[in-house]
């Protein structure tokens, strides 16, 4: 038996949406995906770099780092890229905590939260939500203590989908200690249309210990890329340099995040982004028309709490091609696809209307 960190095996493991590849036309909605492929500038990008494959892509990712920078009006030292915002969060525990110390977060949230407090050797604080499935800012500031080292707050919150007032956020962020990290994980924020949500961006120059994850997986379609940002002080963009594993951003990715961060792409996106707004709401529209309890979202995602023999009606949904993720014992999160995976979803969503005769006798 090979030497190890005790308890390591005993981590849950990262479970990712079912991929559907086993079914030519499923409906893909267990994974926060894009359903749209890049669009033509951003493939020809990605083509023209493959070439030079055999080269180590650029270290410092110099080029977007500063259309970045530009596109946010932060100095390059503020913005950190790596291989998606999971790479980032992880680097962000591993520079700031630590065994004997606490990270902090909402639950239910992102799951790599705990996997990267588990990995690092600290403790996870599991924080409930509200009754109406938002992060609790009073109960989450009243969990932080001398050993708390960073919190993660999750806007819009996955898999709930809902956000927190800017207003709130503001004066969470006045109380909270200012040795103290707090991570805004802003990776569907475009998504958002509520003009009082939450912005992070907004805190970056008066609060130079928040830091502002952003990712081009969703919003820009690249999740097979691996591709995410954050936003922050000077001081923390050098912990995460310090930290960050060397040559992690392949050079595909970086001609391919730049290239949507041309005006022409970035409009194209916006009509994307358009586009899903759009279709999240007619599904929530037809999901309650229904009677099925489904939160309001400001995601690309919608979250039924609830369902009573959960996972049994995801594995009904899955029989006629319809991926949905079970995310708790009686929590369904379904994505908002294309017009023709939603058709498909909404075709076949009887199994979310009935309770299965089992699930009075097991309890599931």
């Amino acid at each position: 038996m090979i030497r190890h960190r005790p308890g390591i095996l005993e981590i849950d493991s990262y479970v990712p949406g079912g991929s559907g590849s086993s079914l030519r036309r499923a409906a893909r909605l267990a994974s926060n995906e894009s359903p749209f492929p890049p669009v033509d500038r951003v493939a020809a990008a990605i083509s023209a770099s493959i070439m030079q494959a055999n080269r180590y892509p650029d270290f410092e990712s110099r080029e977007l780092t500063e259309a970045l920078a530009s596109r946010w009006r932060l100095s390059p030292d503020q913005v950190s890229v790596d291989s998606g915002s999971s790479s980032l969060l992880r680097s962000i525990v591993t520079a700031c905590a630590g065994p004997g110390t606490e990270i902090v977060y909402g639950w239910p949230s992102f799951a790599s939260y705990e996997h990267a407090a588990l990995l690092a050797g600290a403790t996870p604080i599991r924080v409930a939500l509200t009754p109406d499935h938002r992060l609790d800012l009073a109960l989450i500031l009243a969990a932080i203590n001398d050993r708390t080292r960073v919190v993660f707050l999750c806007l819009p919150n996955n898999p709930t989908g809902t956000t927190v007032d800017h207003t709130a956020l503001e004066a969470f962020v006045e109380a909270v200690p200012g040795d103290l990290l707090i991570v805004l994980d802003e990776c569907y924020g475009e998504f958002v249309t509520d003009p009082n949500a939450a912005s992070g961006p907004r805190l970056l120059g008066r609060f130079p210990n928040v830091v502002v994850l952003k990712s081009l997986s969703k919003s820009a379609g690249l999740a097979g890329l691996r591709i995410g940002y954050a936003l922050s002080s000077p001081d923390v963009g050098s912990l995460l340099r310090a930290v960050r594993i060397p040559f992690s951003v392949s050079a595909v990715a970086q001609a391919a995040a730049l290239a949507c961060l041309e005006p022409a792409v970035t409009a194209a996106l916006e009509s994307r982004i358009t586009a899903t707004v759009s279709e999240r709401k007619r599904v929530y529209d037809t999901l309650t028309g229904t009677g099925i309890e489904v939160i309001p979202s400001q995601a690309n995602f919608l979250f039924l709490p609830h369902q009573h023999g959960a996972p049994e009606k995801v594995r009904l949904l899955a029989q006629h091609g319809a991926l949905v993720r079970l995310v708790g014992p009686r929590e369904i999160r379904i994505s908002v696809g294309s017009r023709r995976e939603n058709d498909h979803l909404l075709s076949c969503i009887d199994p979310l209307t009935v309770i299965p005769p089992h699930s009075a006798v097991t309890g599931q």
